[in-house]
């Protein structure tokens, strides 16, 4: 019997003016590993949550594990049966410690103390926080609450156990833990089912199911899906490896790393061995100087100087978050802070907008010393907004477009510039003003509530943006639309600093500010840092590109520069002999 079964399920949420889930007929068995994949607002979370019964059908029926999850008498079993890693996993911490929030689930099961402490023990080390397990969960960075999260709901040893963009906000590292913590769970017999928008993630399921508008528009083997032109018909994108092959004109298949795919690059002639091309040609030069003198002939935006920063800094759980650091933001450039989860990033950004001080050393942010008697610190946070690293729990409008106009308000704006202000920004990013505006806030998606805070930052057209992780949720078109819109940003000549876990942004910075342990290890323009000084201690992935040109380069290949993208790589090896890209 199925473990899970849903016969042409509908669900509209209250106040919505057409359903969220239409028609949706599947089953899942035991040890099966799917992926959910789908645009923002396309119906995924609200599928998954039928499975154990956080939403009732409004027509069709479902059943887990041969009970009807909508019904009170059958609700315990169901979620014992199946287990849900929440989008947002503040939404599911219920302790104010490690060890105890991951023991609620179990203790709630009756379970005898030793096997609830191995339970808890075994969690903990799967998802890489066994040190961490008397830490206060209130300092614990966004990523580290995504590792509780899950942690949690592995310790209630569930039938099905489903991830809910449940590793959006985790570093390359840790995620590929989790992506072999999946495999390996569905493998000993545990349903898993994986809500993604990366196409590398879901292209490791078995089987894919893909949503559009409310319905599923495809369910079957991952395989078909990628390679046999389902993805684009249905406007999907598809993994790295395949996506390149594309771009170099050769085949791929489901599967292919890196290493497979600079082997059938150097069959197909694309790539060539033993040229006399011209190696590390072509850096980009910007004017910047590289690191160490990023600033020089420009005006720090922000600026630290030997800063440190504790949280809970006096007490028995205080927790060191940055150790003398020292960095300069300069004006109008695009900087991307990468590291490690729980490395130091959100803590920085923090920092440049005054929402803490330094425990040690100064910060300036737009020429005011943030420590200052003399700081104005609400013309500062307009001057340089910080969309946080959950920006959809700062709503708090009824309506979509009212949340985009307070800011715009404050600073004076009203009549017809205040409309084309908010109508211009929901434009930009990608929550249309005419669809959205009167819609409540309440009743968007996760990646729609994403798209319409940020916008609400954008609107303020301050001097500066610091952004936490402005794409994680997002699908890859509006990731796309974010970074448009940041690209522009910079073109205007403002100041934008961002945290990212995805190297293919951080390529696109000016320069990569890399925090480890809580300390600044290294700044410099993409190219060095991904190139010249890159040490894989940091904990930090290389851009696709930058991997296959490496892959390329172990097997004999020769061809200028340090390209960041698939783009410029074609490019590179496009050169003539002795050219420069």
């Amino acid at each position: 019997m199925p473990l899970i079964v849903l016969d042409s399920v509908s669900y509209r949420y209250p106040d919505a003016s057409e359903d969220a889930l239409r028609g949706a007929s599947l089953s899942i068995d035991k040890g099966e590993y799917i992926a959910v994949i789908g645009g923002n607002g396309s119906g995924k979370s609200t599928l998954v949550r039928l499975f154990n019964g956080l939403r009732a059908p409004a027509a069709g029926k479902a059943r887990v594990a041969g009970l009807d999850p909508a019904l009170a008498s059958s609700m315990f079993a169901v979620r014992q049966a199946v287990a849900l890693v929440f989008q947002s996993p503040v939404d599911q911490i219920v302790s104010s410690n490690v060890e105890e929030d991951v023991a609620f689930g179990p203790s709630n099961l009756g379970l005898p103390p030793d096997e609830m402490e191995r339970r808890v023990s075994e969690a903990l080390e799967a998802v890489g926080m066994a040190e961490l397990r008397r830490r206060p969960t209130r300092s614990l960075s966004g990523g580290q609450q995504q590792k509780l999260a899950i942690a949690g709901a592995l310790a209630m040893r569930p039938e099905c156990l489903v991830f809910d963009e449940a590793t959006s906000m985790l570093d390359p590292a840790t995620k590929a833990r989790v992506l072999e913590l999946m495999e390996g769970l569905s493998a000993g017999g545990m349903a898993v089912v994986h809500v993604t928008h990366d196409m590398d993630d879901a292209a490791r399921a078995e089987r894919i199911i893909a949503l559009r508008s409310g319905e599923i528009a495809f369910d079957g083997p991952a395989a078909a899906f990628f390679t046999a032109g389902r993805a684009a018909e249905l406007g999907f994108s598809t993994p790295r490896t395949i996506e390149a092959a594309e771009a170099f004109g050769i085949a791929a298949e489901i599967g292919d790393d890196v290493e497979a795919l600079a082997g059938k690059l150097l069959e197909a002639g694309i790539a060539r061995q033993g040229t006399d091309g011209v190696l590390g040609a072509a850096r980009r030069d910007d004017g910047s100087g590289g690191a160490g003198t990023q600033s020089a002939g420009t005006a720090a935006a922000f600026r630290f100087d030997g800063v440190s920063f504790s949280y809970l800094r006096g007490t028995a759980g205080e927790v060191r978050a940055l150790s003398d650091v020292g960095l300069e933001v300069p004006r109008g450039s695009r900087v991307a802070l990468v590291g490690r989860t729980g490395s130091g990033k959100s803590t920085a950004l923090q920092l440049m907008n005054a929402l803490i001080q330094p425990t040690r050393g100064s910060v300036t942010s737009l020429g005011q010393d943030t420590k200052s008697a003399a700081l104005d610190a609400r013309k500062l946070r307009m001057s340089a907004p910080l969309s946080i690293q959950r920006p959809e729990s700062a709503l708090f409008e009824l309506y979509a477009a009212d949340d985009v106009a307070f800011g715009p308000r404050n600073l004076g704006l009203s009549g017809r510039g205040l409309v084309d202000r908010v109508r211009c920004w929901m434009d930009a990013a990608g929550i249309p003003y005419d669809q959205f505006r009167d819609r409540m806030t309440r009743g968007l998606s996760g990646g729609e509530k994403r798209k319409l805070a940020l916008a609400g930052v954008f609107a303020l057209e301050s001097e500066a943006v610091l952004l936490d992780e402005p794409t994680a949720a997002l699908d890859p078109a509006a990731q796309a639309e974010v970074f448009a819109l940041i690209a522009g940003l910079a073109e205007a000549g403002r100041t934008v600093v961002f945290a990212t876990h995805s190297m293919e942004e951080a390529a696109r910075a000016d320069f990569v500010a890399v925090f480890a342990d809580g300390a600044l290890a290294d700044f410099g323009a993409p190219e060095e840092i991904f190139y010249e000084r890159y040490d894989p201690a940091w904990g930090v992935a290389l851009p696709f590109a930058a991997r296959l040109a490496g892959a390329l380069r172990e097997r004999g290949a020769e061809f200028p520069g340090e390209p960041l993208s698939i783009e410029a790589l074609r490019d590179a090896l496009a050169a003539p002999r002795g050219g420069r890209a």
